[in-house]
């Protein structure tokens, strides 16, 4: 079954199209990274998909269904930019959003401790989110996305203003996630986050998908892929 399934996806903002006739299909199971400028489209696709946003045409399913009020529980976010309550310790801010969740009473406390550990914050759990780092925040980020178990994650550039260690602990932290079998899909524009998580790439322009490569392919040695694309 497809996780993500596109099919002529427009999206406009008044007389702005955002996105132009997106046709899209992501295996479950797979790492799919979103690679595209600036505005062109990346976090309009995941707003869309978490039903933020409606389609202005075309059709959009996630595992199959079009109503994406019924898979809403089964898909975890990180959004580019964070903004947290910062007063809360996090186990105290995990317990919080996860009472806004499907979960029940009984699960939430291991779920939490569970998601915590996941992303290596076990032993920094009682510290209160405002002394936390940038990189520790990111990482506190993909907990609460991981607070439900869901199938898949939707994570909108990952290692944005971080410095060079956090990155790589970012980028270490998802490929334990791909490694777990979640379905992620990736926006970025760094190619190196591509080369390193994902199985396939797809290039978003100007509204369209104007390539789809498979990474391994890029990594055998000689290889290449030129891509011409109009203004």
């Amino acid at each position: 079954m497809d996780a993500i399934e596109a099919e002529n996806l427009h999206k406009s903002y008044d007389d702005v199209s955002v996105l132009r006739g997106l046709d899209l299909r992501v295996p479950a199971g797979q790492v799919y990274g979103l690679l595209g400028p600036n505005g062109s489209g990346k976090s309009t696709l995941i707003h869309l998909m978490l039903g933020f946003l409606r389609p202005t045409r075309g059709t959009l399913k996630l595992f199959g269904e079009r109503d994406l009020e019924l898979v809403r529980g089964r898909l975890g976010y990180l959004p580019e930019r964070l903004r947290y309550h910062l007063r809360y310790t996090a186990r105290e801010y995990l317990r919080y959003l996860g009472r806004f969740s499907d979960l029940r009473a009984s699960e939430l406390a291991g779920r939490v401790d569970d998601a915590l550990e996941i992303v290596g914050l076990s032993d920094a759990a009682e510290r209160v989110l405002a002394v936390y780092s940038k990189g520790m925040l990111q990482r506190f980020g993909i907990a609460q996305a991981l607070l439900a178990n869901p199938d898949m994650l939707l994570i909108d550039e990952p290692t944005s203003g971080l410095d060079p260690a956090g990155q790589r602990e970012m980028l270490n932290l998802l490929g334990e996630l791909a490694r777990r079998n979640h379905t992620i899909f990736l926006a970025t524009h760094y190619l190196d986050e591509i080369d390193q998580l994902c199985d396939t790439v797809g290039i978003l322009y100007n509204g369209r998908l104007a390539a789809q490569i498979d990474v391994a392919a890029l990594r055998v040695p000689g290889s290449a892929a030129v891509l011409k694309v109009a203004p």
